[in-house]
């Protein structure tokens, strides 16, 4: 992201992420929008809901000022008021309700920001922290939205087929990253979370690692193989994990006899060979790449790849609802499917929390485990090389897959 901020920029990303909000869900009736479809997720009309109560919170009250334009909003939609299986049974807005709340939300951001300073010096207003952070927690629950989305049994509009079927695939390549010192984390974009500061150098040995995430096809070999059936590949806890959820293949695959198929947005498709596989937990990772006798990267390494060989070429399209073919005759690291590492999320040297605890500090330990690069579904100004995600290891409704990495 540019350094510069500009108030007309933020105007600009902000009427950009709210047109992709609504466009997501336009497509959906009432019922479905009121529908919890998950226990994971919440309904889809919470989420939106939520992001503008967030937005007032941090903007219109916080920046402006304000009252709050209805009581009753700082217990419904607080994400750390009630857990997401119980959202459906609150007296939610409905549909258009939600979307009135918005409209009136945007407009006094809108009027906030035009009388803010952006050049004052508190860390919270400076190059437009708090408007940045907004924004971003916008475009990250446009990805929990398509999470929600993949994860009904109606189909949803997308584009028809995902045409990679046909796609050459070189042979895998492995990346020689050598050791030494190496800076990680940032001290200086404007718009970071907590967690991805502060800056600080790392010595790391020389490492493999592939130059292009695990397919559908290579994932395919491991089922074959009887991956699913093979303790010795996995985690103690990783096969605990398989047999209480009876996992024999990623979410969202199916089988009919000979054939695997699979589901993307309600609608079953070839399983197409080339793309990287999605839907898996970090225990199916992990068991992956014992079987290919590597192992999964740490959280350091993953960024030290991904500074050592710039960015990659492309970005997945939410345009195609799906990832790029995975192509390893050139680096690919960042924008089409989250990767799972094998570090626990953890600060950094120097941390502080800011601007609130909850954001990441109560997430520390042993619990969770890293991911690193973003997803097709990940908006371009969240998907930079620092930005950590994490999740619970078994957690498969996130774009999620991986690659392999060995000692050097």
């Amino acid at each position: 992201m540019d350094i510069t901020v500009s108030k007309t920029r933020i105007a600009a990303e902000f009427d950009r992420a709210r047109v992709a909000t609504d466009a997501l869900l336009e497509p959906l009736s009432d019922a479905e929008l009121r529908r919890q479809v998950s226990p994971l997720q919440s309904p889809l009309v919470w989420d939106y809901a939520h992001i503008a109560y967030f937005e007032e919170l941090w903007l219109a009250r916080g920046v402006g000022g304000a009252d709050p334009i209805t009581s009753g909003h700082d217990d419904i939609y607080d994400a750390f008021q009630h857990a997401r299986d119980e959202r459906g049974e609150l007296p939610l807005l409905d549909p258009a309700a939600a979307r009135a709340y918005a409209v009136d939300v945007r407009a006094h951001t809108l009027e906030v920001l035009d009388r803010v300073d952006l050049d004052r010096g508190d860390p919270l207003h400076r190059d437009g922290f708090v408007f940045g952070m907004v924004l971003q927690h916008e475009l990250q629950h446009q990805e929990t939205l398509l999470q929600t989305l993949q994860l009904r049994d109606e189909p949803y509009p997308i584009p028809g087929g995902s045409g990679t079927n046909g796609a050459v695939h070189p042979d895998l390549v492995e990346l020689l990253v050598g050791g030494g010192a190496i800076t990680l984390g940032t001290s200086a974009e404007p718009w970071a979370y907590d967690n991805e500061r502060q800056a600080h150098e790392l010595e790391l040995p020389g490492f493999r690692i592939d130059s292009a995430p695990v397919t559908n096809a290579r994932y395919l070999e491991f089922v074959l193989a009887g991956g699913y059936e093979n303790a010795s590949v996995w985690s103690e806890a990783g096969w605990a994990w398989r047999v209480a959820e009876n996992v024999t293949l990623p979410l969202g695959w199916r089988r009919d006899g000979d054939e695997i198929t699979r589901v993307r947005f309600g609608h079953v498709e070839p399983l197409p060979a080339h793309e990287p596989v999605q839907h898996v937990s970090f225990f199916e990772a992990e068991a992956f790449a014992r079987w290919a006798d590597k192992r999964l990267p740490t959280e350091q390494e993953w960024e030290k790849a991904a500074l050592s060989v710039g960015p990659s070429r492309e970005r997945g399209s939410r345009a195609a609802f799906g990832p790029r073919p995975a192509v390893a005759a050139a680096a690919q690291l960042g924008g089409d499917v989250w990767e799972w590492t094998s570090s626990h999320f953890l600060p950094y040297p120097g941390f502080a929390a800011f601007p609130y605890a909850e954001y990441s500090e109560v997430f520390f330990g042993d619990a969770f485990r890293v991911l690193r690069g973003g997803s097709w579904a990940t908006d371009p100004l969240v998907a930079r090389p620092t930005f950590r995600n994490w999740d619970y290891p078994q957690r498969r409704q996130i774009f999620a897959g991986f690659r392999c990495a060995s000692d050097a």
